[in-house]
């Protein structure tokens, strides 16, 4: 026997020695959960912490872009996700997830806790569980010198407001969209489209996203539009942000609102479903429904949560409005809108 061939057996011991090893050392590695959220998510590092610990598990998370985006690349991975865990999916965006089969079913703990309004505003299906809810109005900067203030949705196009108004592209933004569908709501087939076009004739500003409408285009931070469209929260995040006695801005809630729900759900095809149902437990935990307010600046979802003081900035007396539509619908409106804006 050659002196290669009696080396061959002591390298295939050494080999199974190493991968023996290896495989033990796996043992001890904590598993992984990968969560796809929209950019606004956010949560306290230590209650992150605490889940990671108790389940052995390293999270990440993967920030995705507007709800929109997020879905429309769930759709596009469906089956085979880059995430076991989708946060973020709204009243307006879960209609084509659901078609295309992004998410698998699961039961949360508390999902008997949670309103039934919120449960049908996505579906009312085990696929996704509500998490958060807000409202999308318009703010204004109370340091701007209006002598007066819109009353009624249609008035955002009466010359006295001419310029004043910015806005989010429905194509691109979740809270542009959520305004769109509420013009959708308010004034109806025909009417929402006249009012989009008077608008435009009014010189309203579009942006492609909140953060350039509210932070480049609003007078409260150097803009030129002491309107805005943002959430109901808005005044409240100025008065934590600022450690402020009261808000420099307000919300009108001048006219019915809607409620914009936000989702969670298992992806089929996960790698760890067991993990991503324990978080979306977790996301409904009293801890991580508390600190909502603090760190996303919406609503938590399960009621009698307690919010901090500065929160209360943050309620309005605004009735809800309602509006079901389809995915065909959604998509016609924006298509349309688009084309008034062109022109």
């Amino acid at each position: 026997m050659s002196g290669f061939h009696r080396l061959v057996p002591v390298f295939a011991v050494v080999a199974g020695l190493l991968l023996l090893g290896a495989a033990a050392c796996g043992d001890d590695e904590p598993r992984s959960l990968a969560v796809l959220t929209h950019d606004s998510f956010d949560m306290e590092e230590e209650l992150l912490a605490r889940f990671e610990e108790e389940h052995d598990v390293t999270v990440t998370l993967i920030e995705g872009g507007d709800a929109n985006e997020i879905v429309a690349r769930a759709i596009l991975n469906a089956g085979n996700p880059e995430a076991d865990l989708l946060f973020g999916v709204d009243n307006f965006s879960y209609h084509r997830a659901l078609e295309a089969g992004v998410f698998e079913p699961y039961e949360a703990r508390r999902r008997g806790e949670l309103p039934a309004e919120f449960l049908e505003a996505v579906g009312g299906t085990l696929e996704l569980t509500p998490i958060d809810y807000g409202f999308v109005d318009i703010n204004v900067d109370l340091e701007a010198g209006l002598a007066e203030l819109p009353s009624r949705l249609e008035d955002l196009a009466d010359p006295r407001w001419r310029g004043a108004l910015v806005v989010q592209d429905p194509a691109t933004s979740s809270p542009g969209l959520q305004f769109l569908a509420l013009t959708v709501a308010l004034l109806g087939e025909g009417g929402w489209q006249e009012f989009w076009a008077a608008l435009r004739a009014n010189g309203v500003r579009v942006t492609d996203g909140w953060t350039a409408a509210y932070y480049t285009e609003f007078t409260r931070n150097g803009g030129e539009s002491p309107l805005v469209v943002s959430y109901t929260s808005s005044p409240a995040a100025e008065v934590f942000f600022g450690e402020l006695d009261e808000p420099p801005t307000r919300t009108l809630a001048a006219w019915p609102l809607l409620r914009q729900v936000e989702a969670a759900g298992v992806l089929a095809g996960a790698a760890e479903p067991e993990l991503a149902g324990a978080f979306i437990d977790f996301m409904l935990s009293d801890a991580f429904q508390a600190q909502i307010p603090g760190t996303m600046f919406v609503y938590p979802a399960i009621p009698g949560t307690s919010t901090p003081d500065w929160w209360r900035w943050a309620e309005v007396g605004a009735e809800s409005a309602a509006l079901d539509a389809s995915a065909e619908e959604i998509d016609r409106w924006v298509r349309e809108w688009t084309e008034i804006m062109r022109r």
